[in-house]
């Protein structure tokens, strides 16, 4: 397995399996998780949706900005519910923590 195709083909097998098993996920989000180590459910659902939208986030989506979407999809991969069954309250929660990290992004 040390070949590099060998490896490509192993890693492109992790993030379709990936995107199959969690509710929300599709191949970006998944490759994402992957080049992360959040390579399981398991893992995804040990660090918490925060937690995983800052690894994975840290400097914001491709154009450096928060988008709260990702965590409301990370929430709903983690109980395994499509995100607009996650509660009001928790996703006005994430909206703000997004908010706070676009805020602090200037700076």
């Amino acid at each position: 397995m040390n070949n590099p195709e060998d490896i490509i083909i192993s890693q492109k097998a992790n993030i379709n399996r990936l995107a199959r098993q969690l509710k929300n996920v599709g191949p970006k989000l998944a490759q994402k998780l992957v080049d992360a180590g959040i390579d399981t459910p398991e893992k995804l659902k040990a660090l918490g949706a925060k937690e995983a939208f800052d690894i994975i986030y840290a400097d914001g989506d491709a154009y450096g900005d928060y988008n709260a979407a990702y965590l409301y999809a990370l929430e709903g991969a983690i109980r395994g519910c499509d995100w607009l069954e996650i509660p009001d309250s928790l996703k006005e929660e994430y909206k703000r923590y997004a908010q706070h990290l676009q805020s602090r992004k200037g700076k």
